[in-house]
C-alpha cells in the first residue's frame, strides 16, 4: 500500500503545481524514500534531515514517526539538536543517550526537566554524559546541576569519570574550596591515571586565567600518566612557552618520550631556542625509532659536536655508529662504534661492543666479516646479555658464507648450551633442515621433536612445511559452552542486576562505563567465568577473553573443548569497525583480529610502556604519519584510545606495511611490533620467512611474531 502511494504521490511530482495536493502522510513517504536513497548513496546528514521531514510531517501520535526519528538518528553520527529533540518525544528507555549523544549541551535544560519529571533508565550515567557535553560547552552551573544526583557508590571508571566532571566543575564556577578538598581527597587515595587529568585540568584552568605555578602543575599530569589522552590538547597550549624556556622544554622531554609523543619532541628539539643535551638525545632517539636513520644521525653527531661530554654521550655514540651502518654506511658506522670503544672503555655497555659490530656487519649482509666479532663476544663476555644473540649469528653467519659443517657444530654446541634462549627452536629447525636438505634421516628427527616441543612456535611451522605436514589447527567441539560447563561442574551464574545494567549501558554506547557494572557482576558470581555465556551471545567484546581463559583447564584435552570456548579467546570483535577497514584497505580481517588479540586483549584503554594506545596500540606518531598520508585533518593522539580511531588508523598502517612487505603475516607481524625499518634489517626483502624469522633480534619482537602468526591460523580455523 505504501509503494502504492509512493507511485502516486511521483506521479503527481512531475507537476510541481500539483505538489500541494499531497497529504502529509503522502509526503512523509515520499521523504522517507529520498532519506532511503540518500543513505545508499553515502549522503549520511542528507539522510537524516530526510528522515527527520518524514517525522515531523506526522503527527507524535502516529507510531511511525518514532520509526523515522530512530532511522534519523541511526543514519549520521554528526551533531543534531532537531534530531536530538524528537528522542526525547520517545518512550524508548534508550532515546536519551541517544539524544544527548546527537544533542549535546543543546539539550541540556530539556534533559534536566527531564530528569525531575520523568523516571530515566539508569539516569547517573546519562547524568555523567551530560554534565561532560555542558562542561564541553562552557556550561559549568548546569553541569554541576546535572552532577548533583549523580550517586558517589559507581564502579571504579564512572566514579572516576565522576570526581574529574565535579572536579572541573567547582574550577569552572570558582568553587575552589570543594576543588581542593577534592583533590586532596584523590590525592591519598586515587590511583595516578586520575591524578594525571585532575592536574591536566587544574593547570590549563590556572593557564588561562593567567595564574602562576601552572607549569608545575601541568608537568605533575605528564610525569604520573605519560599517555593520558589530554597531553597532546596541553601541548598545543604550551608550545611556545615549551620552545621558549629551556628548563621547561627539558622537564617534559623523558615524559615525552616514554608518553609516545615522539613527534612533539622532536619539533621542540627542532625549534627551541636553547635545546636541552638530553631533550636533543631523546628527540635523536624517536628518530631512530621511528626508522628515520639519516635524520637520527644528522641529530647525534651534532649532539657530539655540541655535547661532547654531556652523560649520554656514549649511548649518543653508539646509536650513532648502527644508524650508519642501518643507513648505508656501514664503514663510517663501524669507525664510531670502534671509537666508542676507545673514549669510553669502562662504560656500562662496553662488554656488548662485539655485539654491535658484529650486528651492524651482519645487517650488510657482510656475514664472514662479522663471523669474528660473534666469536670475540662468546670468548670475552660468555655472560653478557647479547652472548645467546652472538652464538646465534655466529651460527647464521656460518650457514650463510657457505661454512655448513661449522655451521652444525655451532648449532649443536648452541642448543646444549643455551635451552632457555628465544633462539633455541629456530636452532633446532635450522639444524633440522640443514641435516634433512643433505638426505640425513636425522634432521627429520630433530623436525618432529621440534613440533612436537614447541608445537606453536614459527620453526615448528616451518618443519611442518618443510616435511609436508599440514599446519597445526585446534581441535574443538560443536557442544554448545552452557551445556560443557555444566558437564564439567561450573554452570552458568544466573544473571544478577549489575550484568544486565552493564547490557543496557552497551546498547546505551557506553561500553566503557558497561565494564565497569559488568565486573560488579563478576565479584557477585564468584568470576567473570560464570558470566561467559552471557558475555558470549550480547558481545561483551572487553569481558570475554577473561572469562574464556578461566576456565580453558576444566578439560585437560583440547579436543574435548568447545568451539564457543575458543571464541571467548579468539573473537571477531568490534566487526562493525574492522571488516569495513579491512576491506576498504586490504587486509584480512581475520588477521587483524590476530593483531588486536595480541596487541591489547579487545581492552580499548590499553596503553604501553612506550607510550602505545588503544585497541591496535599505535604510537602517536606513527598515526599522525598515517593521517597524513591518508589527509585526514582531525587527527590528535589523545584520540587513540577510541576503538573506532584507533582500528581505522591501525588497520591502514598495517595494511600499507602488508603490501610494502609482500603480504607475508610473517613479515608484517614483525614489522607491526618491531618497526618497519627494522623489518628490512632483517630481511623482509631478501630472505625467506624461516630466515628472517631466525635474525630478529629483538625478544619480544620474536615472541610477538609467531604468537600473532598462531592466533592467526587459529583464526582462520575457527571462522573461515
Amino acid at each position: 500500500m505504501i509503494v502504492a502511494a509512493f507511485i502516486g504521490c511521483r506521479v503527481f511530482l512531475s507537476d510541481e503545481n500539483h505538489i500541494d495536493n499531497l497529504s502529509s502522510r503522502e509526503r512523509s513517504i515520499l521523504a522517507e524514500a529520498s532519506g532511503d536513497s540518500l543513505l545508499s548513496e553515502g549522503l549520511e546528514e542528507q539522510a537524516r534531515d530526510a528522515y527527520l521531514r518524514a517525522a515531523l510531517l506526522r503527527t507524535p501520535e502516529d507510531t511511525l514517526r518514532a520509526d523515522l526519528v530512530w532511522k534519523a538518528a541511526g543514519s549520521s553520527d554528526s551533531p543534531s539538536v532537531i534530531t536530538a529533540q524528537l528522542l526525547l518525544e520517545q518512550s524508548d528507555s534508550l532515546a536519551p543517550y541517544r539524544a544527548i549523544e546527537l544533542g549535546g549541551a543543546g539539550i541540556g535544560r530539556e534533559l534536566l526537566s527531564r530528569f525531575t519529571r520523568d523516571n530515566c533508565v539508569m539516569p547517573e550515567y546519562l547524568r555523567l554524559v551530560l554534565a561532560d557535553s555542558l562542561l564541553e560547552a562552557g556550561s559549568a552551573e548546569l553541569a554541576l546541576r546535572a552532577l548533583s544526583g549523580v550517586p558517589g557508590d559507581l564502579p571504579e571508571r564512572a566514579q572516576r569519570s565522576r570526581i574529574i566532571l565535579f572536579y572541573r566543575g567547582y574550577l569552572e564556577t570558582g568553587q575552589l574550596t570543594s576543588a581542593d578538598s577534592l583533590l586532596s581527597e584523590t590525592e591519598s587515595t586515587g590511583s595516578d591515571e586520575l591524578l594525571s587529568l585532575l592536574y591536566h585540568y587544574r593547570g590549563i584552568w590556572m593557564l588561562k586565567r593567567g595564574l602562576p605555578g601552572y607549569r608545575n602543575i601541568i608537568l605533575l599530569s605528564f610525569e604520573l600518566w605519560p599517555a593520558a589522552p589530554v597531553h597532546a590538547a596541553a601541548y598545543d597550549e604550551l608550545r611556545l612557552e615549551i620552545l621558549n624556556d629551556r628548563d621547561f622544554a627539558a622537564s617534559v622531554a623523558d615524559p615525552f618520550y616514554s608518553g609516545g609523543l615522539w613527534n612533539e619532541l622532536y619539533d621542540i628539539a627542532l625549534n627551541s631556542t636553547d635545546p636541552d643535551p638530553r631533550l636533543w638525545y631523546l628527540a635523536a632517539r624517536t628518530r631512530d625509532r621511528l626508522g628515520f636513520y639519516k635524520a637520527a644521525v644528522s641529530m647525534l653527531d651534532e649532539y657530539l659536536v655540541r655535547w661532547p661530554g654531556s652523560e649520554d654521550a656514549p649511548n649518543a655514540m653508539i646509536y650513532l655508529g648502527r644508524d650508519l651502518g642501518r643507513s648505508g654506511d656501514w664503514q663510517r658506522g663501524l669507525a664510531v662504534l670502534e671509537q666508542y670503544g676507545e673514549d669510553f672503555p669502562e662504560h656500562h655497555r662496553i662488554g656488548n661492543l662485539p655485539w654491535y659490530i658484529g650486528d651492524l656487519l651482519v645487517e650488510n649482509r657482510l656475514w664472514q666479516q662479522a663471523i669474528p666479532w660473534f666469536h670475540i663476544t662468546l670468548e670475552r663476555s660468555r655472560y653478557n646479555v647479547t652472548a645467546d644473540d652472538a652464538h646465534f649469528y655466529l651460527c647464521f653467519s656460518l650457514l650463510k658464507s657457505g661454512r655448513i659443517p661449522d655451521a652444525l657444530v655451532e648449532l649443536e654446541t648452541f642448543i646444549s648450551e643455551w635451552p632457555g634462549s628465544v633462539y633455541l627452536s629456530s636452532a633446532k629447525y635450522w639444524l633440522g633442515k640443514l641435516l634433512f636438505t643433505e638426505g640425513n634421516p636425522e634432521g627429520a628427527v630433530i623436525l618432529e621433536n621440534l613440533i612436537q616441543s614447541a608445537p606453536t612456535s614459527l620453526p615448528a611451522f616451518f618443519a611442518r612445511e618443510l616435511l609436508g605436514q599440514p599446519a597445526l589447527e585446534p581441535e574443538f567441539t560443536e557442544e554448545p559452552l552452557e551445556e560443557w560447563m555444566t558437564r564439567h561442574g561450573h554452570p552458568p551464574a544466573r544473571l544478577p542486576e549489575a550484568a544486565l545494567r552493564g547490557l543496557f549501558l552497551q546498547e546505551a554506547g557506553l561500553r566503557h562505563f558497561a565494564d565497569g557494572e559488568f565486573r560488579k557482576a563478576e565479584e557477585i558470581v564468584g568470576g567473570p567465568d560464570y558470566l561467559a555465556p552471557f558475555y558470549l551471545e550480547h558481545n561483551v567484546w572487553e569481558r570475554r577473553p577473561i572469562s574464556g581463559y578461566n576456565m580453558w583447564n576444566l578439560s585437560g584435552s583440547d579436543s574435548d573443548r568447545p568451539r564457543q570456548l575458543w571464541m571467548l579467546r579468539y573473537q571477531m570483535a568490534w566487526p562493525e569497525l574492522v571488516v569495513p577497514a579491512g576491506e576498504k584497505y586490504g587486509l584480512d580481517s581475520l588477521f587483524a583480529w590476530a593483531i588486536i588479540r595480541n596487541e591489547s586483549m579487545f581492552q580499548p584503554a590499553c596503553y604501553s610502556v612506550a607510550g602505545a594506545r588503544g585497541l591496535i596500540q599505535m604510537i602517536p606518531s606513527t598515526s599522525e604519519y598515517v593521517a597524513i598520508e591518508q589527509g585526514w585533518d582531525d587527527y590528535s593522539p589523545d584520540r587513540l584510545y577510541d576503538p573506532a580511531v584507533s582500528i581505522e588508523y591501525g588497520i591502514s598502517y598495517i595494511s600499507g606495511v602488508n603490501r610494502d612487505l609482500g603480504g607475508d603475516p610473517v613479515f608484517t607481524a614483525a614489522a607491526y611490533n618491531g618497526g618497519p625499518h627494522n623489518a628490512l634489517h632483517w630481511g623482509a626483502e631478501d630472505m625467506d620467512p624461516d630466515e628472517f624469522f631466525a635474525l630478529i633480534t629483538y625478544n619480544e619482537t620474536k615472541n610477538y611474531t609467531q604468537n600473532v602468526h598462531h592466533a592467526y591460523m587459529i583464526y582462520k580455523a575457527l571462522y573461515e
